[in-house]
């Protein structure tokens, strides 16, 4: 090839167009640009809806010439080539990635992280990553970018169509169905269901539910029916299509960002944008000259390894080496793009493309039999809590025992006590009087004393429950405990959470049990400084932030001083400026808490952190004789830092939310302010 053709217009040839691996190569840079810098690209992710509009385009119009050509004697015969077809075009991609995310973590991952590792490795290999991913869906889920194989949910809903598709596809055929009318209902009723879902709060349901995401798919596949059976849509606007959808897509890029109701019907905008411009065709000047251009055709051929490679390389570096460092960040992820189009074209070149071509029988079978392995060897791993006695690994095994403490509480109903509206039913939802279930607590400590204290909060409350648990259990006493993140369960306040129903109705629910069952104390645990910023909590849409705060924490203690009931306001923890530093210590041979602690917040920092916030708490709780002030300062720090860890555990489970560890530092201070409350209570009846 002359060097003049490298920059030149790929021809059509054939069924191939170009320009279709020129769309291919516009939704890979989205998601690598989000990936890499969501910031700046907030809205990249659309990608992968582009990338549903193609492959339904794509594999209907696969299929629909096998089956309108009669090129199998049966249909086993032709769901057999199929298979085989996808089996080495997807496969031997996949295989290299899982190998490398499995040797590299043996190597440099905690036995914690390669546990995790090890699930999505499993999960990845058996096409669920989608189902692992929605069960997974939670307040204290890890971060996305803990998730190494985050990114094959969208190649598992892909491999579930093709899964139904063919013989779905083949009964319509077989009954003499309309297509495009069948197509078109199976998109109409999919796309509602994912409104529906979006509208009821079911978001995390509609981005990976592979039902909720069909018609996506379908629209490719009704655009494939269409162009095989010549149906002359909008065919003198062509170029005016070409141009009006890639100018949908930018739009969308520009509009659509994370915290978007998405799918819903902002995903029409990705999915409307790829349909004009897949159906103006292959001769338009976009298409033919901009799409095809063959820079941009490489990049499409290349996408698949280059999606795989490039997410699964940011998560292990930024795993193992963090990301709080700027100049770091931006210099690292330069390089990763580099190295990920480079390991994406090998991988293309030497390994996808020629096992791709060979027609050897066997080449399906062994690749099947590799990808499985893979999942057996992901689901070992996982089984086997992260092989935290690998052999070879760089990760020494002090620094194991720092991260291991690095957990949360983990009593059995732990989840259950904490945001409880997740279990709600849709009719739940749907009746404006219910938001909570009916158990809206769980029960720790002493669960079957008669004793009762009462505890709630947010997400710091749910933080404590192993202090609140061994108090319980050491006092004979019943800790009746619900806790809703990001929610101030206060009284006549609203917050502005994904819950503000539920954490409305959690503080209503709290008094009503109080008033019923006279608990010994009532104990609040808020990330209190959070609920100030503007905008943040407001009374009546007048009053906000810090005004808010002291009028309804006013309100609410006032009705517990009707109920002589004590309250006790727990301050809050220190909350560090990053996340628990275990890169710092991942390769050290004999790491400790000094080295650790040396990017703690200061003493004096935590104060001014927590100033506003505990200066309200003190001023109110002095008007009511009932309430105090529990002060964690002394717990969880000394004269001058706010340490990291502590006898070689971390306190901290991220940056602000304390691990079990961290909740058991303050225990002899809780059971010292609860016993002084309890026997002034005492001595007043």
């Amino acid at each position: 090839m002359a060097i003049r053709d490298v920059f030149n217009a790929v021809r059509p040839k054939g069924f191939y167009r170009p320009d279709v691996d020129g769309v291919r190569a516009l939704a890979v840079l989205a998601v690598v640009a989000y990936h890499y810098s969501p910031a700046n690209f907030p809205g990249g992710f659309i990608g992968v809806d582009v990338f549903f509009v193609i492959s339904g385009y794509l594999i209907t119009g696969i299929l629909l010439k096998a089956i309108e050509n009669n090129e199998f004697s049966t249909f086993r015969g032709m769901l057999v080539d199929f298979y085989q077809r996808r089996i080495r075009r997807i496969f031997p991609s996949l295989i290299l990635v899982l190998i490398a995310c499995l040797v590299i973590g043996w190597l440099v991952l905690f036995s914690s992280e390669y546990e995790r590792l090890g699930k999505y490795v499993a999960a990845g290999a058996g096409y669920v990553e989608n189902f692992t991913l929605w069960s997974e869906a939670g307040y204290f889920d890890h971060a996305s970018i803990d998730k190494t194989l985050l990114h094959l949910w969208s190649l598992s809903v892909e491999e579930q169509f093709y899964i139904a598709w063919p013989l779905l596809l083949w009964l319509i055929t077989r009954w003499r169905w309309s297509l495009l009318m069948s197509i078109g209902l199976i998109a109409a009723l999919t796309f509602v269901l994912n409104v529906s879902l979006v509208f009821s709060g079911h978001t995390t349901h509609a981005f990976y539910s592979p039902v909720s995401r069909t018609w996506e798919l379908m629209v490719g596949s009704w655009l494939a029916v269409g162009h095989r059976h010549d149906v002359p849509w909008l065919a003198r606007w062509r170029s005016a299509q070409s141009w009006a959808g890639i100018a949908v897509i930018i739009a969308a890029l520009a509009l659509i960002e994370p915290t978007s109701a998405f799918p819903g019907f902002w995903a029409l905008l990705p999915v409307l944008g790829t349909a004009l411009i897949v159906n103006a065709g292959s001769n338009t000047f976009l298409n033919r000259r901009v799409l095809s251009w063959r820079p941009a055709v490489w990049v499409g051929l290349i996408s698949y390894p280059l999606y795989l490679w490039h997410w699964a390389l940011l998560s292990l570096v930024v795993i193992v080496f963090g990301d709080s460092n700027p100049t770091f960040r931006h210099a690292s992820r330069l390089v990763l793009v580099v190295v990920s189009f480079l390991l994406a074209w090998l991988t293309y070149r030497y390994f996808e493309d020629p096992i791709r071509r060979s027609r050897r029988g066997y080449t399906a079978l062994g690749l099947t039999v590799a990808v499985a392995a893979l999942g057996v060897a992901g689901l070992a791993v996982y089984a086997a809590s992260g092989l935290p006695d690998r052999p070879a690994s760089f990760v020494s095994v002090r620094a194991e025992r720092y991260v291991k403490s690095m957990q949360m509480g983990t009593l059995a109903n732990s989840l259950d006590c904490f945001n409880p509206q997740t279990k709600m039913t849709l009719l739940q939802r749907q009746r404006h009087d219910a938001y909570l279930p009916d158990k809206w607590y769980c029960d720790i400590g002493d669960t079957h004393s008669k004793t009762l204290v009462l505890a709630y909060g947010d997400s710091h409350a749910r933080a404590m429950i192993p202090t609140l648990d061994k108090y319980g259990k050491a006092t004979n006493t019943r800790i009746i405990f619900s806790s809703i993140g990001s929610c101030l369960p206060l009284t006549n306040v609203t917050v502005r959470t994904d819950y503000p129903n539920a954490c409305r109705e959690l503080s209503e629910k709290a008094i009503r049990f109080a008033s019923e069952m006279r608990p010994k104390a009532v104990v609040l645990i808020e990330a209190w400084a959070s609920y100030i910023g503007a905008g943040k909590i407001h009374i009546q849409r007048s009053i906000t932030g810090a005004q808010a705060l002291r009028t309804t924490l006013s309100e609410t203690l006032a009705i517990y001083q009707t109920l002589d009931i004590p309250v006790v306001l727990m301050q809050d923890n220190p909350h560090q400026r990053t996340l628990v530093p275990k890169a710092s210590i991942r390769f050290a041979v004999n790491p400790s808490d000094q080295r650790l602690n040396t990017g703690a917040v200061t003493r004096l920092g935590y104060v001014q952190q927590q100033a506003e916030a505990n200066s309200i708490l003190k001023s109110v709780a002095a008007r009511y004789p009932l309430s105090s002030v529990m002060e964690v300062g002394n717990a969880l720090c000394n004269e001058d830092i706010c340490p990291w860890a502590m006898r070689h555990e971390f306190l901290y489970y991220d940056s602000d939310h304390l691990s079990a560890a961290g909740a058991l530092q303050v225990y002899p201070a809780f059971v010292a302010h609860m016993n002084a409350i309890l026997t002034r209570g005492r001595a007043r009846n």
